[in-house]
């Protein structure tokens, strides 16, 4: 399936698209942070949807499980839902990633559309058609390939953050400026907050994933390059969700970012340069991020990574805009990176 994007001012082509699809109920999911804020949000853009059902499920990503699936599941048994009805994910990327699953799941699948209400959602989470929950404390370790039916896209909804949650989003630009331009990186000199959250930052970040993901649906090739900072990120991610100090998923891929930089150093020479600046970007935006791990710590994780094959493989960037995928890492890389 395409997926329809929609961005601020096309709200009236959203809702001809849904009446369209003659869709026999609408069901809003929202964690319970979202439902506090965003969703009244987007009551007031979209009043059609005042009447629909509403799902709400617990704020966090240690919620982002078969348990809570099940909860979802079964509200949607209670409201009699059938096969030609709607899923509205309403919130950032743990909401699309469980709301995607469990509507690719429920009766064999039914459309969800996406409505991304922080700034990593909106240049990342929202597409692609990967949906996932954390099994056995592996992160996305299920998971489904299911495409939005639309993604509607308004930066008012970042109004409803507070600023760590804001600036989360900031890492999956970079890393799609690191990826896929030197020109869009260099720029990032003089970003400010404003740059990053502004819809022109927002469509380029987007586009990125969309053109990267069109030539590899099933993520086989070239779509393995949107994982560059993520393998260390992701263990990073995990480990501290076992702390009292879990990270925000954007925050453990700026740190994940950092350490394939200094990796993509050893193997392909990278300039160190390019690190350097990525720990500019983090004083500059991140000054307070401050998580203490060691690789002992995340070595368990690293196994763990769907994406090894034979040993740990990363995504790397020989230079900026040429992203190597599948290299072959050793261990002693790895704990240099630290």
């Amino acid at each position: 399936m395409m997926t329809q994007i929609f961005y601020e001012k096309q709200e009236n082509l959203l809702l001809d698209f849904v009446q369209q699809k003659k869709y026999s109920q609408i069901i809003l999911l929202a964690d319970a942070n979202t439902n506090g804020f965003c969703v009244t949000v987007f009551k007031e853009i979209f009043p059609t949807f005042k009447v629909s059902s509403l799902i709400v499920i617990p704020q966090g990503e240690q919620y982002k499980t078969l348990d809570v699936c099940s909860l979802i599941w079964n509200q949607l048994e209670n409201l009699q839902t059938d096969k030609s009805a709607i899923f509205i994910n309403i919130g950032g990327g743990m909401i699309s990633d469980i709301g995607g699953f469990a509507a690719s799941l429920y009766k064999r699948g039914i459309d969800c559309i996406n409505i991304p209400t922080t700034l990593l959602a909106m240049v990342d989470a929202c597409y692609g058609g990967k949906t996932g929950i954390d099994f056995n404390s592996i992160k996305n370790n299920l998971g489904t390939f299911q495409h939005p039916a639309a993604i509607y896209i308004n930066p008012i909804l970042l109004r409803t953050l507070d600023e760590r949650i804001l600036k989360s989003g900031f890492a999956e630009s970079i890393k799609h400026a690191l990826i896929s331009s030197s020109s869009w990186w260099d720029e990032m000199n003089d970003y400010t907050v404003d740059d990053f959250i502004s819809l022109m930052n927002i469509k380029k970040s987007l586009d990125t994933k969309i053109g990267i993901v069109a030539q590899d649906q099933k993520d086989t090739g070239i779509r393995q390059t949107l994982n560059f900072g993520h393998t260390i990120g992701h263990a990073i991610e995990s480990y501290s969700l076992q702390t009292t100090t879990p990270l925000l998923h954007g925050e453990a891929i700026l740190l994940g970012l950092i350490h394939e930089l200094r990796i993509s150093e050893h193997i392909f020479n990278l300039p160190a340069s390019v690190a350097l600046k990525m720990i500019d970007l983090k004083q500059k935006f991140f000054p307070l991020l401050s998580f203490q791990y060691t690789y002992d710590d995340i070595k368990l994780f690293l196994l763990q990574d769907k994406k090894n094959k034979d040993g740990i493989r990363m995504s790397l960037l020989k230079t900026i805009g040429d992203c190597a995928i599948q290299v072959s890492v050793s261990i002693k890389q790895i704990q240099e990176s630290f």
